[in-house]
């Protein structure tokens, strides 16, 4: 077999060995459950909260299905790679899922302490929330972090 290792710059915008075709069938997944999520928490919540319990139990569950799936052909496209790239890889990706998961969290923990009703609203409404509540929001914390974590990683291979 003849096959060429996945090289991470594949996916990179705005490298020249970028290609949309590889981005689309590693991340295609992620941009499914980013956009049934936006769909369901932003654009049309109160169409949706009017459905039965079934059918608002299905459209919370498939964006996690579609994650799933996104899990799968990101570490298939990780294991096409060599070793320096794997391991270099796999570091952004735990660096990028650590850190999104400790910044939402954090996130809110300050929105619940009512911290940016205060800064933002400067208290004149208890019911404002600036939660993080899509998977788009993860989504872009957690590319942010995978780009700040490969270039962190790859630096002593420069």
């Amino acid at each position: 077999m003849n096959q060429t290792p996945n090289v991470p710059d594949e996916i990179w915008l705005g490298k020249k060995e970028y290609s949309f075709w590889t981005d689309w069938k590693v991340n295609g997944w992620l941009f499914v459950a980013t956009i049934i999520s936006g769909l369901c928490d932003i654009v049309f919540p109160q169409r949706l909260s009017q459905w039965p319990v079934g059918l608002r139990t299905v459209a919370a569950v498939v964006p996690f299905l579609a994650l799933l799936l996104w899990v799968r052909s990101l570490s298939r496209w990780i294991g096409g790679m060599d070793e320096l790239h794997r391991r270099i890889t796999l570091a952004a990706v735990l660096f990028a899922t650590s850190a999104t998961f400790f910044f939402v969290l954090a996130w809110h923990r300050l929105d619940k302490a009512g911290l940016f009703q205060a800064v933002f609203t400067g208290g004149r409404n208890p019911n404002a929330t600036w939660d993080i509540a899509t998977i788009g929001h993860a989504f872009l914390l957690m590319t942010f972090f995978y780009f700040l974590g490969y270039a962190l990683f790859n630096r002593r291979y420069r």
